[in-house]
């Protein structure tokens, strides 16, 4: 018997059927898409951040400024091992190296290895360690763990940042001497005994971080300056690694220069083959706080994303750039994530080739007392090791340290909503159901399965993430009228497979039902307001099963609806609305759909999208409106406000029917059934939002503003995809 799909959006793969009727599976996903695992390994604990770390003989240096350590899964003040400023840990096991023990009097900012591994180099504010003079500079040999006792440059003040290459230790800070010499916040030494190398460009603000290209050939510095050696540099400059020359660098340009309401700094620097990455972190709404790539040998720009929420450190581990920051927009500019609203991720990699944000999806909290979250990554090759301020990582106590591997199959996927399968065509089944995210795989395999035999009917691949999670369609015509059956999914990651719980029995449809909300529920709705609750009511009941009820605000229940046996929600003043109590992420796949009664020369917003959940939006689209003058308008903003328009007279005081959907880019309206309007516009507004039926702000767009008062709104529902031409046309002869 034949099998019909519905797919939420273009980039859903998979439920191919060949002409013979067999399914043609896709491929499973593999496991770990990104390079790591988002599951954290067990790793000691800090009392206090962590600001630098080092991999190196197999264990992992960490300096910062706590005083003590204690056991993963120990509470703060249990456990506690008196350990101040600097720690080594077992790569393999995350356990405390009891006999790397050095006592240091001021806190560590930097930790670096020498390319053998022989030994780590640490700076800050210290000047002793185990009892002798070192000033905000030492050594360590990694075989013994003693303090190497012939290497003892002398610096003025904090070290903040050290890379080594070769022979030669590269350091930045606040400092302007060493050794008594005149060094401005840079300057080089060798690794065996320490000598103050003439290698001396100077800067006029802070360093915070500096890095030497794998092949040696340039050291890359930015913090907070302007000029190095007498010559502009903004934030960010490519010297010559052994005159300290300052060297030509067109990449520079992706950091914007300091303005009344912003100055960027470049926090974070990882070089690395062929390319030099940077993070860089602002003052200032909407600063550059985003990451950028240059070549190395050119100098030229290779990309920049533009996440806000400043990058406090990266680093390339096995194909990815990860990112330690605290982001809360990255879709701004075309940065490829999550809108402003959704929350903080200070946890993220990205695509070496473009920056695009990639499928790695963990997540720590920020604490006192800089609340950043992230502040250090450093890397065995294989692993990544996170130090910061955060006091939880995938939402567990694990205080200023944790790490990622590759080890183990990663993540698992998020187990799938119980099915609600609907039935109101003789021989049909409808089901409608979100896709999860998997925090190491975006892309994965999703089975629906019928009956107890668990029996696979249909195959998708389909791509996730938290921030946008698109649903899947199947449309079963392989059931007899009368039978009774069952369904749920399972997905797979490619290692790990979950499956949701069975759903409800459901009774195949022996004559095709005429109820307007069992036709609109056999569509999947992700939200649908009946607006038939009592007179004195204040939330209204979502029907979907979604759980998105929402809160009625000036609005007068009880009036006589559009649908018989239902009542429906009146604005009985000109703010007057009902708002779900849901957000979303900045939907791209959507269908509202309202009836509306409205009187002469009034009009007013039906249901849309809005970036407020109480007062008026400051951004607002993906809604249906009224003009005065009757005609339905549907507006999409895709940096342009984008708008179709029915014919007027619409506000005749009867019932009318409009729909808006959108979907790979295309808007359409349709008003009683009937498409009136298409185009083709880029992607809808980009933010985190709520969907509201009645008022929102609509006064800057064509036609909005129109009088409220008295508009009568009946059956509010929104869909997570582009209803049909038939399905519209149906909902609309339901009445």
């Amino acid at each position: 018997m034949k099998k019909r799909w519905l797919f939420a959006r273009l980039g859903v793969v998979g439920a191919l059927l060949a002409s013979t009727g067999v399914l043609v599976l896709a491929p499973p996903a593999q496991s770990v898409s990104a390079s790591l695992s988002a599951l954290d390994s067990p790793v000691w604990q800090t009392n206090a951040s962590v600001q630098g770390i080092a991999v190196a003989a197999g264990k992992a240096y960490v300096g910062g400024r706590f005083t003590s350590v204690r056991p993963p899964g120990s509470p703060l003040g249990t456990n506690e091992v008196g350990q101040a400023y600097l720690a080594a840990f077992d790569a393999t096991t995350g356990n405390l190296v009891a006999a790397f023990n050095p006592v240091l009097d001021g806190q560590v900012y930097a930790v670096a290895a020498s390319a053998d591994g022989s030994r780590i180099f640490i700076g800050g504010d210290f000047t002793t360690v185990n009892g002798v003079t070192r000033n905000r500079i030492a050594a360590f040999d990694t075989a013994t763990g003693t303090l190497v006792s012939n290497w003892k440059p002398s610096v003025s003040y904090r070290v903040k940042t050290i890379a080594v290459s070769g022979s030669t230790v590269y350091f930045g800070g606040s400092f302007g001497l060493v050794n008594g010499n005149d060094r401005l916040r840079l300057a080089a030494v060798t690794t065996d005994l320490g000598t103050l190398l003439p290698w001396a460009p100077s800067t006029n603000g802070d360093v915070y971080a500096v890095d030497v290209a794998d092949d040696a050939s340039k050291v890359f510095a930015g913090g907070q300056f302007s000029t190095v050696n007498g010559t502009n540099q903004n934030t960010v400059s490519s010297l010559d690694p052994v005159t300290g020359a300052v060297l030509p660098f067109a990449g520079a340009s992706a950091v914007p220069p300091p303005n009344g309401s912003c100055t960027t700094r470049v926090k974070a620097i990882d070089a690395s083959g062929d390319t030099v990455y940077f993070g860089n972190g602002g003052d200032g709404g909407g600063c550059f706080d985003g990451t950028w790539a240059a070549d190395i040998a050119t100098g030229a720009l290779k990309w920049k994303n533009q996440c806000l929420g400043a990058t406090e450190t990266i680093k390339v581990v096995n194909g990815w750039l990860y990112k330690g920051s605290h982001a809360h927009d990255c879709a701004y500019n075309g940065a490829g994530g999550f809108p402003q609203g959704f929350g903080y991720r200070f946890l993220l990699t990205q695509s070496l080739t473009d920056g695009k944000l990639g499928p790695w999806f963990p997540n720590t909290n920020a604490g006192p007392p800089t609340e950043v979250g992230p502040l250090a990554f450093a890397t065995g090759g294989s692993d990544l090791w996170v130090g910061g301020d955060f006091t939880t990582s995938n939402g567990a106590g694990q205080q200023g340290l944790t790490r990622f591997t590759n080890a183990g199959p990663g993540a698992a996927p998020a187990k799938p909503a119980k099915l609600t399968p609907s039935s109101v065509q003789p021989g049909v089944v409808q089901i409608h159901f979100p896709t999860v995210v998997d925090n190491d795989d975006s892309t994965l395999t999703y089975r629906l399965l019928k009956g107890f035999s668990n029996t696979t009917i249909a195959t998708w691949t389909a791509t996730s993430t938290p921030w946008d999670k698109p649903w899947l369609h199947f449309t079963d015509t392989n059931v007899t009228p009368g039978e009774v059956t069952n369904y749920r999914v399972e997905v797979t990651d490619g290692t790990t497979t979950i499956r949701g719980n069975y759903s409800d029995p459901i009774t195949v449809a022996s004559t095709a039902s005429t109820a307007y909300e069992q036709i609109i529920g056999s569509d999947g709705p992700q939200a649908y307001w009946r607006l038939g609750e009592a007179v004195g009511t204040t939330t209204s009941v979502d029907s979907s099963g979604q759980s998105n009820n929402g809160t009625y605000s000036g609005m007068t229940l009880g009036q006589a609806g559009a649908i018989a046996g239902n009542t429906a929600a009146g604005a009985s003043a000109s703010n007057g609305k009902m708002v779900g109590e849901k957000a979303y992420s900045m939907p791209q796949q959507f269908t509202v759909e309202a009836w509306f009664k409205q009187s002469f020369l009034r009009g007013g917003r039906i249901i849309g999208f809005g970036n407020s959940k109480t007062v008026s939006s400051s951004q607002q689209d993906r809604m249906l409106y009224l003009r005065s003058d009757g005609r339905v308008s549907f507006g999409i903003n895709d940096g342009t406000q984008r708008i179709l328009n029915s014919a007027s007279n619409k506000n005749n005081s009867n019932w009318h029917h409009a729909v808006g959907s959108f979907d790979n880019g295309v808007m359409k309206l349709y008003v009683d059934g009937v498409l009136v309007g298409s185009q083709t516009v880029g992607q809808a507004g980009l933010y985190y939002g709520w969907w509201r039926v009645g008022n929102d702000n609509t006064n800057s767009w064509s036609g909005g503003g129109a009088t409220q008062t008295g508009m009568v709104i009946d059956e509010a529902a929104v869909y997570p995809y582009a209803l049909t031409d038939a399905q519209v046309l149906a909902h609309y002869n339901a009445r």
